[in-house]
């Protein structure tokens, strides 16, 4: 006889991560121009940082929670949460905005630094 099946969400843990590292690259993102100038390679280094932390770490992160949320919609008894689908739509959103932001400041530096 088995066990009965408890109501199961999507992984909170994987979602954390990934909003915490969007975090850290907005924060990285924002620090660059009030620390440096697009001409010092510290500039370069966090906006460099901020892409990986949004563009990579978040995005890896958050396919990942979307694979172990299909997983568990599939084999258990699966209870929507609102509140995970919201965040990880911002989470995403975010991420996107934030890459693109970091693209914009490596482009200043190599414009400014390497080009000049």
């Amino acid at each position: 006889m088995t066990a009965p099946t408890s109501p199961t969400k999507g992984p909170w843990p994987l979602l954390i991560a990934a909003g915490v590292s969007a975090v850290i690259a907005l924060i990285l993102l924002v620090i660059a121009p009030l620390i440096a100038s697009p001409t010092q390679t510290v500039f370069f280094v966090l906006a460099i940082g901020g892409w990986l932390l949004a563009g990579i770490v978040s995005f890896i992160l958050l396919g990942l929670y979307t694979l172990k949320n299909t997983q568990r919609q599939a084999e258990t008894f699966y209870v929507e949460d609102t509140t995970q689908t919201l965040l990880y739509r911002i989470i995403m959103g975010g991420s996107f905005v934030l890459v693109i932001i970091a693209a914009v400041e490596i482009a200043f530096y190599v414009g400014k630094a390497v080009g000049a």
